[in-house]
């Protein structure tokens, strides 16, 4: 596949929860695609809300 440019520039498309983390198809504006994973245990919380009543 030729290019014309040297960086990707990746665009999510869809992503899935699966028992071992999360799975992100991706693509970019030259056609190129690819498959990422993230395994759970990489996964941090962001923030921790307390509800008050």
């Amino acid at each position: 596949m030729h290019t014309e440019h040297t960086t990707h520039t990746w665009t999510t498309h869809s992503t899935h929860d699966t028992s071992e983390g999360l799975v992100g198809y991706q693509g970019c504006r030259c056609g190129a695609q690819r498959i990422v994973a993230v395994p759970m245990h990489t996964f941090a919380p962001v923030a921790d809300v307390a509800h008050r009543g």
